[in-house]
């Protein structure tokens, strides 16, 4: 079904997914604060000038923005121009508790909000091939379906407003600890002479291997700090999952070290004029210990 379709942060992400809504027959508008990344879709999207004018243009929306705080920004605008007969699609990584709250004023105001973060890589969202979860109203997401189906591999209904993100969080939370856990290790071993490599060939057993085992090991025996994931991003998914902890009374104990990790790795990159992967964090170890 061909729909109106509108598509704010045509990015890293943004743009595999507003390239297969298009390829599906929609008629997309977009707008992108980097000028760039919206000239990848001349002549095959209308070219908006701000979040407001996107919205005004559709019926859904997506954003695919860096944190809540630039979702809570740009639906005030939404807000602004009124959202009745509304939906507005949410991939980024948001805050639970923030994406809760929208999605109760977008209902109010007689729209739908669904919270669906992405679950795999840039690379999936073009192929149109990405593990996706949606949650909101059940009722509206399932008028949606053919849609999510036009950028997905398969797509799965998790609950209520703010599940989605919470499940996002969830496997964050798991994978990011993994990523920080072996950036530490491999560092501190090879300072007493165990080498990374070496390290390696005793840990890959059925014991330990993950995703996140396999790749993050790659990058910290290589030293290669390519960009895959942006250590700022990963930075903010671990001070939400430290709000969470927050917000039912309990310490963040691991998460706590993990931030703090990350802030020096950060400060250090911003100090040499760098824009980080989350693998940087083995590049600080490495230098504290002495072996950059």
């Amino acid at each position: 079904m061909k729909r109106k379709i509108g598509f704010v942060g045509v990015g890293n992400m943004g743009k595999g997914i507003c390239h297969n809504l298009i390829l599906a027959g929609n008629d997309v508008s977009i707008f992108d604060v980097m000028a760039d990344n919206m000239k990848r879709f001349e002549g095959e999207a209308y070219m908006c000038s701000s979040a407001k004018e996107v919205f005004e243009r559709s019926e859904v929306t997506f954003m695919s923005l860096p944190n809540s705080a630039v979702i809570e920004a740009t639906m005030a605008q939404f807000f602004e121009a009124g959202v009745e007969g509304k939906v507005v699609v949410d991939l980024s990584t948001s805050y639970p508790t923030s994406t809760k709250e929208l999605a109760k004023k977008m209902k109010d105001g007689g729209g739908a909000m669904i919270d669906s973060p992405l679950l795999a890589g840039p690379q999936e969202a073009w192929d149109g091939t990405l593990p996706v979860v949606v949650a909101g109203d059940k009722e509206v997401i399932d008028k949606y379906a053919d849609m999510f189906e036009s950028y997905s591999g398969s797509w799965k209904y998790v609950g209520e407003s703010g599940t989605g993100h919470l499940m996002k969080l969830a496997q964050n939370w798991a994978g990011l600890l993994q990523a920080i856990m072996y950036a530490q290790l491999y560092p501190v071993m090879a300072a007493h002479g165990f080498a990374p490599d070496k390290l390696y060939d005793v840990l890959n057993t059925e014991f330990y291997d993950t995703w996140f085992f396999q790749f993050y090991s790659k990058k910290y025996i290589e030293k290669n700090y390519h960009m895959d994931f942006a250590l700022n991003l990963g930075l903010k998914d671990l001070t939400y999952m430290k709000k969470l902890c927050d917000e039912v009374g309990v310490p963040g104990f691991m998460l706590d070290g993990a931030i703090d990790l990350c802030r020096v790795a950060l400060k250090e990159g911003k100090d040499r004029g760098i824009v980080q992967d989350m693998s940087h964090v083995a590049d600080t170890m490495y230098q504290y210990v002495g072996l950059e």
